[in-house]
């Protein structure tokens, strides 16, 4: 074998150590033996898998270590690394759309007082509309009374009709309306809530 020379020389840290031990005979040779983890040891020119996967010093001719080999990752510590990388991609992708939808938010609506003011000027519609049907059912309720004392002929009977049926109407629409407003003052309470959360997001108040 020809003799072979080398400037530094691999030692594996903490267990593991590479050792250069000369052979008998005219021509020594130079033999790598390695130290795994487990205690195990190992022979020839090149390390075994098993201390690869330690870290390893390198040592000058002094033994003075001028540098660190790390082991590479493994198959486990590879898919942990992938697994962060993709749950720092989603939190990222998460707040960009957070922080999109946020200022969405303050543009459409501006501030609380225009929110408010917007919810109280549709309440205000909804009620004069509920207003106004009661007092149309009101009068349609005195029509009825003064039909009931007329005498009951075909006409008037077909006149109550008429006013029972308008009533019933006067009443679906007050319902409709009732519900609508209810509707209404949940949604604003939403979005009350929305503004406010978002706007504190967007400016840290």
């Amino acid at each position: 074998m020809k003799n072979k020379s080398f400037n530094t020389l691999a030692v594996l840290s903490a267990a593991v150590f590479f050792t250069t031990v000369a052979a008998s005979g005219s021509l020594a040779a130079d033999i790598k033996k390695c130290q795994d983890a487990d205690g195990k040891w190992h022979y020839g020119d090149y390390a075994d898998e098993a201390c690869a996967k330690s870290v390893v010093d390198e040592l000058d001719e002094s033994g003075t270590k001028v540098g660190e080999d790390l082991p590479p990752p493994t198959a486990e510590e590879l898919a942990k690394q992938e697994a962060l990388a993709k749950l720092q991609a989603s939190e990222q992708n998460t707040a960009e759309g957070q922080r999109k939808k946020d200022l969405e938010v303050v543009r459409i609506y501006g501030s609380e007082e225009t929110i408010i003011s917007t919810r109280d000027r549709k309440l205000a519609s909804i009620d004069n509309n509920i207003d106004i049907t009661k007092q149309i059912k009101a009068g349609t309720q005195k029509d009825i009374e003064k039909l009931l004392k007329m005498k009951q002929t075909k006409k008037v009977q077909r006149q109550l009709e008429e006013r029972e049926k308008a009533i019933k109407s006067y009443d679906r629409v007050i319902r409709h309306n009732m519900a609508e407003r209810d509707k209404l003052e949940e949604k604003y309470s939403v979005v009350l809530v929305e503004f406010k959360e978002a706007h504190a997001r967007v400016y840290g108040d």
